[in-house]
């Protein structure tokens, strides 16, 4: 999102955090993993959902992808990709693509022929330079590129319709993601909890040293995710309520699911091996949150309901 918020910026759009990351949908998304591997947090159906950020954004989308089972593909959309990202580059135009460093999304800004290498910034704002050669294969065998073109004309109310439905869908699990190592939606929340009883445990037991500082780091950016994802949803709705009772009722639960939150992050933040007690502490409120964003969610329902929509 820090790409596409930057693409946005080059194109003029002046970019707001809470109505970038509600009208996409990742302000309502959290995925986990059974091991609390940071990777589930771009195990998501990348082809629909990341064009469709752009689309949400008011802008058509080129998007061209390669995954790694199509290696007979590899040479052929590399090839398509370079010339999309040289004629965005050409009108001044970033190119969002996966993995210029450190297996993350990242910036193409600007390209050489006769060094054969792009210039790049990381989501993080560092310059770096890509070989030709390594686009799609920079460590992790995927090709993804996304770069908006013009205008489309969706209007405010479909954009803020569209992102709603899209919150209902990934809370049911009607989005796709690698189940059952990684779950999406309100499931998700139990089995992050369940990662922490299962941690108050080996606690419990008096082998806490063993657990691997990996995991420490992994339950920090846990939190870090999914409390500032529901900030971010606390205040999209805020933004879009109006006087609809559906929507101010939505944001005041999206209100408690962050207010939840913020201690999980408040604790993996400072802490590196908390006890079992702030453990299974912390479970309980992420079983809270879940209940809920789930009363949150039905709220939106009723709101698609009453705008004819389907949930």
């Amino acid at each position: 999102m820090a790409s596409v918020a930057t693409t946005l910026k080059y194109l003029g759009t002046d970019v707001d955090p809470a109505w970038l990351m509600g009208t996409s949908g990742f302000a309502f998304r959290i995925l986990t993993n059974e091991v609390m591997c940071p990777s589930a947090a771009s195990v998501f159906n990348w082809i629909p959902t990341l064009a469709e950020t752009f689309e949400q954004s008011g802008y058509q989308c080129v998007y061209i992808s390669r995954l790694w089972h199509e290696q007979d593909k590899e040479a052929a959309r590399r090839e398509e990709a370079h010339q999309a990202i040289v004629a965005a580059v050409d009108r001044g135009v970033p190119a969002v693509v996966w993995d210029v460093a450190e297996a993350e999304w990242g910036l193409i800004t600007g390209y050489d022929d006769r060094r054969q290498l792009y210039e790049t910034l990381t989501w993080e704002g560092e310059p770096l330079m890509l070989a030709y050669e390594k686009l799609g294969r920079n460590g992790i065998d995927v090709l993804s590129v996304a770069i908006p073109g013009d205008g489309n004309e969706r209007t405010r109310e479909a954009i803020v319709f569209n992102s709603l439905r899209a919150a209902v869908l990934h809370a049911e699990q009607g989005e796709w993601t690698d189940r059952p190592k990684y779950q999406d939606g309100l499931p998700a929340y139990d089995l992050w909890a369940t990662l922490l009883e299962r941690w108050a445990l080996i606690v419990r037991a008096g082998r806490g040293q063993k657990i691997s500082p990996h995991i420490s780091s992994h339950a920090m950016y846990y939190a870090a995710q999914w409390y500032s994802a529901r900030c971010y949803a606390r205040d999209y709705l805020k933004g879009v309520a109006g006087r609809n009772e559906n929507l101010l009722r939505a944001t005041l639960s999206y209100r408690n699911v962050a207010s939840l939150l913020k201690p999980v992050w408040d604790v993996f933040k400072t802490q590196s091996k908390p006890d079992q007690k702030s453990l299974l502490g912390l479970a309980r409120r992420i079983r809270d949150a879940r209940a809920e964003e789930e009363e949150g969610i039905d709220y939106i329902k009723g709101y698609l309901a009453e705008q004819g929509g389907t949930s």
